[in-house]
């Protein structure tokens, strides 16, 4: 009975064997799976090709073309997180494919772009930046100036934005310039924004609605300028950028303000003649509508004329 019970025992541990071993030697095949992946690879089937390439690196292919495939794949299919978590594994042992790893990375932001997804962009340009700072991006920088500019990272849309015109084509410097000009007056750095104001006037005709914007830009920049010089006693800065507003012509709503203070500065200066011009402008400026602006010049007025 006993050795009925060990054949028995012996066969059972046999048939044991075969159930656990035998699936697997039944579906054994000969080709390996790196060179499946490769062969789904050439078919476009990236997503096949990523699931043998995986594999593949599971059943031991750690080396180091193996995990190129892997973070390739994951890039090739836009799968930016795990294309970077795969990049940084490999480049911690191999920093020699690092070139590879920008490349895809760029591949992957100007996918993005095409399918106006700009959190994509955003992401995979700044995993590119983070292993090469400086590297050139003069197709995608303009598009990354704006993102950060519409979501107020300011600084981080200027530096984009002077990337943009590091490189831009000449019809497109302009628009740069301006986007520059509105970044900076927001910070309120009105005198760097005058600048580049006065550098979209240079490049556009006179009458187009980007001079007509740059000279309302120009204008208001110049009144803020103007009153804070004022304020801070600096009496010949501030007539300048008064007389700059008056010569803009624009914001029109600022006109009547802008020769009064010409005005005042002139009238404390001893120059009467030309602060009753400033203080009879504004009259003509106020016209029917008056107001205090318009009482103020009339006294101012008065006493040039009569002394009271």
């Amino acid at each position: 009975m006993n050795a009925v019970i060990d054949r028995f025992r012996r066969n059972g541990l046999r048939v044991l064997a075969l159930l656990v071993l035998g699936p697997l030697g039944g579906c054994d095949d000969p080709e390996p799976a790196l060179n499946r992946g490769d062969r789904l690879w050439a078919d476009a089937a990236y997503t096949d090709a990523l699931a043998e390439y995986r594999l593949a690196a599971v059943q031991g292919g750690r080396d180091e073309s193996t995990q190129l495939r892997v973070a390739h794949a994951y890039a090739r299919i836009d799968q930016l997180d795990r294309a970077r978590e795969a990049y940084q594994r490999l480049l911690a042992r191999a920093p020699e494919y690092t070139d590879q790893a920008i490349h895809d990375y760029l591949a992957l932001a100007r996918r993005a772009v095409a399918r106006g997804d700009r959190y994509a962009l955003v992401g995979a340009v700044e995993a590119a930046l983070s292993l090469r700072p400086d590297l050139p991006i003069p197709d995608l920088a303009p598009a990354l100036a704006r993102y950060y500019a519409e979501t107020g990272e300011n600084a981080r849309a200027l530096e984009f934005y002077q990337r943009a015109l590091a490189t831009a084509p000449p019809d497109s410097v302009p628009v740069i310039l301006h986007q520059i000009g509105l970044i900076l007056a927001s910070q309120g750095n009105c005198h760097a924004a005058i600048g580049y104001f006065s550098a979209v006037l240079q490049r556009v005709p006179a009458r187009s609605e980007r001079a007509a914007e740059a000279r309302w830009r120009s204008g208001n920049c110049a009144f803020e300028l103007g009153r804070q010089a004022r304020q801070t006693g600096e009496i010949t800065a501030a007539l300048e950028h008064f007389e700059a507003v008056i010569e803009f012509g624009v914001p029109e709503n600022l006109q009547d303000q802008a020769w009064f203070e010409r005005g005042e500065i002139l009238f404390a200066l001893g120059r009467f003649d030309e602060a009753l011009e400033s203080y009879r402008r504004v009259l003509d400026l106020t016209g029917t509508r008056g107001g205090l602006l318009a009482e103020r010049a009339r006294r101012r007025i008065d006493q040039v004329r009569f002394g009271t």
